[in-house]
């Protein structure tokens, strides 16, 4: 008989922009993968499941959103339903591979997470849409150190990709200092009856203004007739049309090794720029190169903001520093058929520096006007979410690329009396799959502070041939190790 549902709010527009994406399969998940190290010896005789498991319980309990499950996903009015139970063995997996070496071993941790995004959350109304793949590299018996990926995947309607980076903290806080196994655990049956205190939607914590010129124009702009909206700007690359098949996600990795970060960081500040605006120079400077000017007269790109800074302190928000759900918008950048020219014929180091300080100076001046005219202030007036998603199909994108930027995390690296012994993570992948209506590419850039940074590189297969996004995969690597080295980005090779 089943037990008779909880439920505990709405989903905000926010929310059900991605719960509908997901019941069409339009976007399964986002995924952060963490690298954790420790000394057996550290272990004091436990197994390494039953510490995780304990460990994870423990950060269930104190984050609401990992107990709840979503009712009526298909519908324009979905709701959160808090589950009195949930069974860790759906949401936490154990595999064990055999301890190559290193680019052997991320090979197949992509083809994990290429499995992984592919992959809709089952059952969402009874089993809260998460789930935590935990990858031991090594036999478990070997008496030294131990290595394991923590793969993070979470339904977009409770958590953005700030949340999965939250996620791990309180549970590397958990590793490092272990709570007790928590009473509400009886085998892996954990009691989440008494969670309360699922934050309010975005809409609610965020102050969003909006004027009557920028409403009429957004409404114009997405429902005016076509014929009659004529884009102001060339229309942009963006791959092929929106196809829901085949709906398969191919990734790379970049990774910029510990003693390298610091350099590109520095870099970026003597040119008045940070890094997020830095990639999007370069991936303009890789896409206008290996895609000819006939094909491609323009881009667009764009960039995630975080909302927390701008949601009031509560009770129950702290200032939303530390919020976990979905709190984010969205900036766009234009580049018409001058800016491409000259990154094909232009000298390129001075052309993608110059790029990357004005997109920064760009995104300072955005970040200064949100929350008033946003996008995100809008989303309230969509009635049909289905037919918004659906209308889309055999249509161009809107964006060329994506640049996702969740920052560092602390990975325990900080704490040196500890730093041999305890629990650290050595590294943090963030990872978006395929996007049937999203950009052509996805790049979610992670860190750990005192440790490497890493980007991957996500699209749809069939969307953009293979070859271009392993090209912009080798620029990437190949500018950003001569920044990591103190040398200078250099020409075209």
């Amino acid at each position: 008989m089943d037990v008779p549902l909880n439920l505990v709010r709405p989903l905000g527009p926010c929310e059900i922009y991605s719960s509908i994406r997901h019941a069409l399969g339009f976007y399964k998940c986002v995924v952060n993968t963490c690298r954790y190290s420790i000394p057996l010896a550290s272990l004091g005789g436990q197994s390494v499941r039953d510490v995780l498991e304990t460990a994870v319980a423990n950060v269930v309990l104190v984050i609401p959103s990992l107990s709840v499950g979503i009712v009526g996903e298909h519908t324009n009015k979905p709701h959160f339903v808090q589950r009195p139970s949930i069974d860790l063995e759906h949401h936490i997996e154990f595999l064990e591979k055999p301890n190559t070496d290193p680019a052997a071993r991320d090979m197949s941790l992509l083809r994990m997470l290429e499995d992984q995004h592919d992959r809709c959350f089952p059952d969402t109304e009874r089993r809260p849409p998460w789930k935590l793949t935990v990858v031991v590299w090594g036999a478990i018996s070997e008496p030294s150190s131990l290595v394991l990926d923590a793969m993070l995947a979470v339904h977009h309607s409770i958590a953005d990709g700030r949340s999965t980076r939250l996620f791990h903290v309180h549970l590397l806080n958990e590793l490092s200092h272990p709570s007790p196994r928590p009473s509400q655990l009886s085998g892996r049956i954990l009691d989440t009856a008494g969670v309360r205190g699922l934050l309010p939607p975005q809409e609610e914590l965020v102050k969003f203004t909006l004027s009557w010129k920028f409403m009429l124009q957004t409404l114009w702009r997405e429902l005016g007739p076509a014929w009659f909206r004529k884009d102001q700007h060339g229309a942009p690359w963006t791959g092929k049309t929106i196809t829901r098949e085949p709906c398969r996600t191919r990734l790379r990795l970049v990774t910029v090794p510990t003693v390298g970060v610091g350099h590109v960081l520095a870099a970026c500040r003597a040119k008045q720029t940070t890094l997020t605006p830095l990639l999007h120079a370069l991936v303009l400077a890789s896409l206008a190169k290996h895609i000819p000017g006939e094909k491609a007269q323009a881009f667009r790109s764009s960039t995630p903001i975080d909302l927390r800074r701008f949601i009031e302190a509560g009770p129950q928000t702290s200032g939303g520093t530390g919020s976990f759900g979905d709190f984010v918008t969205v900036q766009s950048h234009y580049f018409d058929a001058p800016a491409l020219t000259a990154m094909r014929e232009g000298p390129l180091e001075a052309e993608i520096w110059r790029v990357a300080a004005d997109l920064r100076r760009s995104m300072k001046e955005h970040l200064d006007r949100v929350p008033h005219d946003d996008i995100m202030g809008l989303l309230g007036y969509v009635s049909d979410w289905q037919q918004f998603w659906m209308s889309k199909v055999g249509k161009q994108r809107q964006d060329t690329w994506e640049v996702s930027n969740i920052g560092s995390m602390p990975g325990g690296h900080e704490r040196s009396e500890e730093a041999t012994v305890g629990w650290k993570i050595q590294r943090s992948i963030m990872s978006q799959g395929a996007t049937v209506a999203g950009a052509v590419i996805g790049i979610s850039v992670a860190g750990v502070t005192g440790g490497e940074l890493n980007i991957s590189l996500g699209w749809q297969e069939g969307i953009v041939e293979t070859e271009i996004v392993d090209d912009l995969a080798e620029d990437l690597q190949r500018w950003l190790d001569r920044l990591g080295r103190g040398q200078n980005l250099g020409d075209w090779q």
